[in-house]
């Protein structure tokens, strides 16, 4: 019983640690909007927004003060990386039960 604690605990540790190694990066600064003035940040996210690109769009849009296209934007970039890490999540804790299960393994053969 106290093995498998201890397992528990090891692969609950890898997980948060893969996690951490998965998060997103900080955001670029030299990646936000480069538009001169307001209108042609606002012209700008609107092509950026046609275009899927999200982020850069919500850039734009936050430099137009236009903050709730700006969320609405960010919200958007958001979902398709949330979904992507739920997705890893899901895979990392398959990964964990399956290298539990072979300590465990491991650990009956040798007794």
């Amino acid at each position: 019983m106290r093995l498998r604690d201890s397992m528990k605990i090891w692969a609950l540790a890898c997980i948060a640690a893969n996690q951490l190694v998965l998060a997103d990066p900080a955001p670029d600064k030299s990646r936000a909007c480069k538009a001169a003035n307001p209108r042609e940040a606002k012209s700008l996210a609107d092509v950026l927004y046609e275009r899927n690109e999200y982020q850069r769009a919500g850039e734009c849009y936050e430099a137009a003060g236009d903050s709730s296209r700006a969320q609405l934007a960010f919200a958007k970039a958001a979902r398709p990386s949330g979904e992507s890490a739920a997705r890893a999540f899901r895979e990392q804790e398959g990964a964990a039960r399956a290298l539990a299960t072979q300590v465990q393994r491991a650990v009956r053969s040798d007794h």
